[in-house]
């Protein structure tokens, strides 16, 4: 395979970029501190759903805290990094769409919701949090002859991303909200890092040329180019981002730094692989961004293998 076609096509996806970008540093808070933010992210959750959310069985463990709340709700916060999430107790089939629900209706109940749960109090100094993308949810059943019900639409999730200076903070959804029909919230989970007011760096940008060989040679190190003959057969889709990096929910983490990520769908007969590579996108290295196969944070998030069906 000619590597080139693939390194040509992350420059293309990856979009204009700045000459250079600000480290930041993040809050370091205190277990005590984010059991607060939890509690009042509780308390505006209760508010919405008239139930009283904030209170509950605390439960601190090592690395979690765990919320048992009333009417089968329940929540977490994540030490190593602040996020919370919160579930309400909703049944998987419980709260369903009607039928023929739009897009854009959709769109605007998950809008509301995030209104309603005031997602933009957690953006931080010079930050914003964004709504980027919409997933549905459906299900159908099937009986023992093999006749099939229709479809149904279960639930939405909208997914959110935080910016700081506009810069997208890369990683899991900064903010999901999945919601039931008529726009009842099912789950809310946060993931958003808290900047601090300090700039600790400066740094300039490497070309995304040289992001783009290195995502390129860490994906080769792995399975070798040289399997297969043409990129039609192995490149499903590719795409590359610039922007901060989240570490994840359970890793510490005291500073944003600009690196590259990409995601890279292979298939090969009947076996797709998805890929999610990690290359610092500054000359300095500020962040454990650690290659495949190593301990820290992974360059390597996720590697899936789901057979194609005909």
């Amino acid at each position: 395979m000619n590597e080139q076609l693939l390194i040509d096509s992350l420059i293309k996806s990856v979009g204009r970029m700045p000459a250079q970008a600000d480290v930041i540093g993040l809050q370091q808070m205190s277990l005590d501190d984010m059991q607060g933010r939890t509690r009042r992210l509780l308390t505006t959750l209760g508010d919405q759903e008239d139930r009283a959310s904030d209170r509950g069985d605390w439960q601190t463990r090592d690395d979690h805290t765990a919320v048992t709340l009333p009417q089968g709700a329940r929540a977490m916060l994540y030490h190593a990094s602040g996020a919370m999430q919160y579930r309400s107790g909703m049944t998987p089939f419980q709260a369903l769409f009607e039928r023929g629900a739009e897009r854009e209706l959709l769109t605007r109940l998950v809008g509301e919701a995030a209104r309603k749960c005031n997602v933009a109090q957690w953006a931080g100094p010079g930050g914003e949090i964004t709504f980027e993308r919409l997933w549905q949810m459906k299900a159908r059943g099937e009986d023992r002859s093999g006749k099939q019900s229709e479809t149904v639409l279960t639930r939405v999730v909208g997914a959110y991303r935080h910016f700081i200076g506009g810069i997208p903070v890369l990683g899991a959804a900064s903010v999901a909200l999945k919601l039931g029909g008529n726009g009842v919230l099912d789950t809310l989970t946060m993931q958003v890092r808290t900047p601090a007011a300090e700039v600790l760096d400066q740094a300039r940008i490497i070309n995304p040329e040289l992001g783009a060989t290195q995502i390129c040679a860490q994906l080769n190190r792995m399975i070798g180019f040289g399997k297969v003959a043409t990129p039609a057969e192995l490149i499903e889709s590719q795409s590359m981002r610039f922007g901060y990096l989240n570490l994840g929910k359970r890793k510490a983490q005291q500073l944003l730094a600009p690196a590259y990520l990409a995601q890279v769908v292979l298939r090969h007969k009947e076996e797709r692989q998805a890929y999610l590579l990690v290359v610092s996108a500054t000359e300095k290295s500020y962040l454990p961004i650690c290659q495949c196969g190593q301990e820290g944070a992974a360059a390597v998030a996720r590697v899936e293998r789901t057979p194609i069906r005909p």
